[in-house]
This record gives structure tokens, sequence and C-alpha cells, in this order.
């Protein structure tokens, strides 16, 4: 797998994903961002770089509900406990 460079955006919107914006342990592992939003550009390339996941299941109104993957957490040098970690099955690309 390429491992690839994370913009500050992409890095934040990953730290928001894994419930990291107060504190250093990974709490959490879904964002949902606005189908309108500024988010949901850089959501859409961490999918590309498969370090996010869209998970349409949580989806609500216009609310897209992304997953970060292990790759997405190695690449801001955290490790998903288990309790997060996303399955394939569990999650459609």
């Amino acid at each position: 797998m390429t491992e690839y460079l994370l913009t500050h955006c992409e890095r934040m919107l990953t730290r928001k994903a894994l419930g990291l914006e107060h504190g250093n342990s990974v709490n959490r592992n879904r964002v949902a961002v606005h189908l309108n939003g500024e988010d949901i550009g850089v959501a859409l390339r961490l999918v590309a770089k498969d370090y996010m996941a869209r998970d349409p299941a949580r989806d609500f109104g216009q609310m897209r509900v992304f997953v970060v993957t292990a790759a997405g957490a190695k690449a801001i040098g955290k490790k998903l406990p288990p309790a997060h970690v996303v399955l394939p099955a569990s999650v459609a690309a």
C-alpha cells in the first residue's frame, strides 16, 4: 500500500473522527460531514487514499458519515483500538 502525506485539513478531519480534538486517546471512529460543506471534499480525498471509508448506514439527512481505516490512523501516528477497527464487510466503499 502506498503511504500518502496528509494535508493539514486531512489530518484535522482524521483527528476529529477519532475523537482527538481535546486529548490524545482514540475514543471513537466516525465523523459526519455535510454533503454541501467544505469537509466532504476532504473526506473524499481521504477515501481515495484508503485512509477513510464511507459508512452509508449511519448517514442522516444531508450528513455523510465516514470512518477512519487502520492505515488512516497510522498516517497520524495512532493505532485503532480493537473496538474501533473497521472491517471491510461492515463499511461500503
